[in-house]
């Protein structure tokens, strides 16, 4: 009887995890996750994690076997100016034209990555992301809509402690 209860319990867990909902979480213990998603192709994760106390902001692309980008790579209390962040939104939904437009970008050894967030309540359409510059070569790894946990809207409150994409050039 427990071997069954076991094998129902282990099964139940993997499937779980594996449906989307925590695979793709690569926070830390000390972290909050403000955004994450798995990639439609690759099911690797894109995570924003913050500390706790919003000492730091991080980035990390992998899965929680292996961290393959991790910006800044030692995050510390001046990450937060690492990021350029842009948002807009309206909302009201269909009947006043809510839409969202989120980007918050970086740049690491001369390629540009924009993690975005973008919907329009008009036609219901969403968008997450990644966008991939490098050597004026323009690639958008497109998220799974259905993995997202979180929203780029979070960033609002702590906007003022990264570069406002008013103030520099996009």
């Amino acid at each position: 009887m427990y071997k069954w209860v076991f094998i129902f319990s282990f099964i139940f867990f993997e499937s779980f995890v594996y449906s989307g909902s925590f695979v793709h979480r690569l926070c830390q213990s000390n972290e909050e996750l403000l955004y994450s998603f798995t990639l439609n192709r690759s099911r690797k994760s894109v995570c924003l994690c913050k500390e706790k106390e919003g000492a730091y902001l991080v980035y990390r692309f992998g899965t929680p076997d292996k961290i393959e980008l991790q910006y800044p790579e030692k995050p510390d209390h001046t990450s937060w100016r690492s990021f350029i962040f842009y948002g807009e939104k309206r909302f009201g939904g269909k009947a006043n034209a809510g839409f969202g437009d989120y980007w918050l970008s970086f740049e690491n050894k001369h390629v540009r990555y924009r993690v975005y967030e973008t919907w329009n309540d008009e036609d219901g359409s969403t968008a997450i992301g990644v966008e991939v510059t490098s050597n004026g070569k323009r690639i958008f790894l497109k998220g799974d809509t259905n993995s997202k946990e979180g929203t780029l809207l979070r960033l609002d409150d702590e906007a003022k402690k990264m570069v406002n994409s008013a103030d520099d050039e996009l």
